[in-house]
């Protein structure tokens, strides 16, 4: 939490002063709902995600944006799920139950992102690796619950592509301005081990953004300026 709250201090303190025509950053805050392939009684649970993204300017309809999610939290329940340890009586106590799997991940997106003429839309596609970090798995019964952590079971390294549509809200942050987003992720490899749940298990989720672009009062100014009117 530490090093996600300095990160969030960083891009607040300098933020502004790198802003530039062609460069700035913005706090990235998504809230995504992501699901598995192959696994019988997934149910997902809203995640988080926090980060810091670069904005380059290619033209006036172009830019890219490498993106750093330095929290990046998923979850699912799954009805029926057996706790593995070497204790044979507690595995028993925890056969066949309602357990909550959590993920968390560092996620790497760069993003491409396409703005439509004459409008405050863009479009843009961005190809993510995510690290795993940890992982743990809660499983509930009549006598309470059990925390396993579980990051050996699930594989380091998460490959995707998202689809993203933002809209600009210009008038906000005393015209600094946000983008609002819908994304979708699509995984492309098998995210937990075979010895913890069988099949191929890729993600996808659903996903609601918000970027707050860091941005000088003259520059905020000029987005005011050029922008459609609402």
């Amino acid at each position: 939490l530490l090093t996600y709250s300095q990160a969030a201090i960083i891009a607040a303190i300098f933020g502004d002063k790198v802003a530039s025509e062609k460069f700035n950053l913005s706090m990235e805050i998504g809230v995504p709902l992501t699901n598995y392939s192959n696994i019988e009684g997934n149910k997902p649970n809203l995640g988080f995600n926090f980060g810091i993204a670069g904005n380059i300017k290619i033209n006036d309809s172009w830019s890219v944006s490498p993106t750093a999610y330095f929290l990046a939290k998923r979850s699912f329940d799954i009805k029926n799920f057996s706790l593995e340890s070497p204790d044979a009586h507690l595995n028993e106590l925890y056969n066949n139950v309602p357990t909550t799997i959590e993920l968390n991940y560092i996620q790497i997106p760069i993003f491409i992102n396409y703005k439509i003429p004459n409008s405050k839309f863009r479009i843009g596609l961005a190809p993510q690796v995510s690290f795993k970090q940890n992982v743990d798995a809660t499983f509930s019964s009549e006598i309470g619950e059990f925390e396993q952590a579980v990051g050996i079971r699930v594989n380091n390294i998460d490959y995707g592509l998202i689809a993203n549509l933002s809209y600009y809200l210009q008038y906000k942050r005393n015209g600094k301005g946000l983008y609002v987003s819908l994304r979708y992720n699509q995984g492309f490899t098998d995210v937990f081990k075979d010895s913890f749940i069988e099949g191929t298990n890729r993600n996808h989720y659903l996903s609601f953004n918000i970027s707050l672009p860091f941005l000088t009062d003259e520059l905020a100014q000029k987005n005011l300026n050029t922008q459609p009117k609402p």
